[in-house]
């Protein structure tokens, strides 16, 4: 009786571990967080009040990124509502107390020093928690297309986009954290609690600290603004880290993706039919038409007589 090793033929498979399937959201997620990237990034440069529209389109990007990333948009196949972990739900929460600290902070009921350091802590764990979460997301794509390409820009605008804010919040905090080398100023956010406080001024060093982090995170340094307090200087340099490894972790995981996926496979996933394949005839033998059929045996005529 021949020996099987391996598993009892009676015993039943484990069942797969819900983390190892792919996590993967909406398939407009990615074009959706894309537009939201621009259309911020677009209202630092509106012309007066209309740049506190950014205001808006970061209390919308903090809800699509707890939404779509949180327990009820990060779909891990069938059945997703009953795999919700503890980590989703605590997602799910650190997005809903980070949105209402930048809407106290926007609106700003007490001082920005008060208001803007809660705002700090929260927005910098949960935009590090959604970065964690999104490029899980990427590396769950089974095919480079479109749409994955515009999920990997949109992260990228992310980064620029919270690092914005986080600057922001530190020259909020610590008044002349920034130094303006063409004007020989510091660089101060305004009290708009305040009867004195200057809407104009506050727009202005807004959009350009905006301006700074994008500059900080592509480390192209122009020279225009310089950070001159440890802690502004201390974020600039993270900015100036994250970036390109940013490019780098996502280049690798596109790649992976792209190494693993048959080339041959179309969109629907069923391989092309191509023509039947012709088979030559051997070289070794000679055709058919130079051989000579084999002469027939003589057989008895019609008039042979049996024995």
């Amino acid at each position: 009786m021949p020996i099987r090793f391996g598993r009892p033929v009676g015993q039943s498979r484990s069942p797969a571990r819900p983390s190892a399937v792919p996590p993967r959201v909406h398939p407009e997620f990615h074009r959706h967080l894309l537009l939201v990237c621009l259309a911020v990034i677009v209202s630092w440069v509106l012309p007066g009040a209309w740049v506190q529209l950014s205001g808006v389109g970061f209390l919308y990007l903090t809800g699509l990124l707890g939404w779509r990333l949180g327990p009820f948009g990060h779909r891990r196949g069938r059945a997703s509502l009953l795999r919700i972990t503890s980590a989703d739900t605590h997602y799910l929460l650190l997005a809903i107390a980070t949105g209402i600290a930048q809407l106290v902070w926007l609106l700003s009921p007490t001082s920005l020093q008060v208001s803007g350091m809660p705002l700090l802590a929260l927005f910098t764990l949960f935009i590090a928690w959604s970065m964690w979460r999104f490029l899980h997301v990427l590396a769950g794509e089974h095919r480079i297309d479109a749409r994955t390409l515009c999920g990997a820009t949109a992260g990228y605008l992310l980064l620029g986009i919270s690092g914005g804010l986080l600057l922001t919040v530190l020259d909020s905090i610590m008044p002349g954290g920034f130094y303006d080398n063409f004007t020989r100023e510091a660089l101060t956010m305004p009290d708009l609690t305040k009867v004195s406080g200057d809407r104009i001024t506050w727009d202005l060093n807004y959009g350009r600290l905006n301006y700074f982090a994008f500059v900080s995170l592509t480390t192209l340094g122009y020279g225009d603004i310089t950070p001159v307090v440890p802690l502004t200087r201390l974020a600039c340099l993270a900015l100036s880290v994250v970036g390109p490894l940013y490019i780098a972790v996502v280049l690798g995981v596109l790649i992976s993706r792209l190494s693993v996926t048959p080339p041959s496979l179309p969109p629907g996933g069923a391989p092309h039919a191509g023509p039947p394949s012709t088979r030559l005839p051997s070289t070794s033998a000679p055709p058919p038409s130079d051989r000579s059929p084999a002469p027939a045996e003589p057989g008895p005529g019609p008039d042979a007589s049996g024995p």
